[in-house]
């Protein structure tokens, strides 16, 4: 937290993403030029394989990209598309009142 204000920052191998608002970004990329060698992007676009949108407050994260590609390494890009086969009267449980399950014993 910054002045009540939330920043997130995210660094992977040789990507940094940051996360709150504009003017702590603004100061935390000033700060973190001083020190390092670093270039502005702009905007994301990709991460980690996944397609990334942003607009004002709001992100949409997708893997149509991955989904695409696996399509296409097994030649299936051209196959009919169906609905996710669900049992239609699946009901959940309640499971915090079953049997505790030891995860110990499962390793």
């Amino acid at each position: 937290m910054v002045e009540g204000n939330p920043l997130i920052i995210v660094l992977y191998v040789d990507d940094l993403i940051s996360i709150g608002d504009d003017h702590l970004i603004q100061s935390c990329k000033d700060n973190l030029a001083r020190e390092f060698e670093m270039k502005y992007m702009g905007l994301m676009h990709y991460i980690l394989g996944m397609e990334v949108w942003q607009k004002d407050g709001e992100a949409f994260v997708s893997q149509g990209k991955y989904g695409n590609e696996i399509l296409r390494r097994f030649h299936m890009e051209k196959c009919k598309r169906m609905q996710t086969p669900l049992v239609g009267n699946w009901r959940m449980e309640d499971t915090t009142l079953g049997e505790v399950v030891v995860a110990t014993i499962y390793w």
